[in-house]
């Protein structure tokens, strides 16, 4: 029963720290302490049972308590540098952002030709006078301002 009672309180109080702290942080030290607690189990039920195995089940429960325990270790120090970089990242893109950049140079205006389309029957369609639009130069980028 000591066990029982050693293992419940060990479980609430990963529970208690993994409950506290930014959301992202505790699934980060929940994923950690998982893998660890199941590496831990593995590795405490492949070390030496004793006689008759009597060992077996406190070298799991060793095995799963120190390992979750690295586990969370290992989950809480990644979350950190993660959380570092994402936001060094997002300072040196907010500082870039706010730099002015240079201005695209001027373009030149397009020349565009108009033509008077006089009326006319087409079929059995009429057609009314118009203007037709041409480009006959497209716009091309100012360089006389360089």
């Amino acid at each position: 029963m000591k066990v029982s009672s050693n293992v419940l309180s060990l479980v609430t109080a990963l529970g208690l720290i993994v409950q506290s702290g930014c959301a992202t942080s505790s699934k980060s030290l929940g994923l950690g302490g998982g893998i660890g607690l199941g590496l831990g189990a593995a590795l405490g039920g492949i070390a030496d049972p004793g006689k008759n195995g009597e060992y077996r089940t406190r070298n799991v429960l060793v095995g799963a308590t120190v390992g979750g325990m690295a586990g969370m270790m290992t989950g809480a120090l990644l979350h950190e540098t993660t959380e570092e970089k994402r936001k060094e990242a997002f300072l040196a893109g907010q500082a870039s952002a706010n730099k002015p950049s240079a201005s695209p140079p001027s373009v030149k205006q397009p020349k565009v030709e108009s033509r008077w389309i006089e009326s006319r029957v087409v079929g059995n369609r009429y057609i009314e006078g118009h203007f037709e639009h041409v480009i006959t130069e497209p716009t091309t980028w100012d360089t006389s301002e360089q």
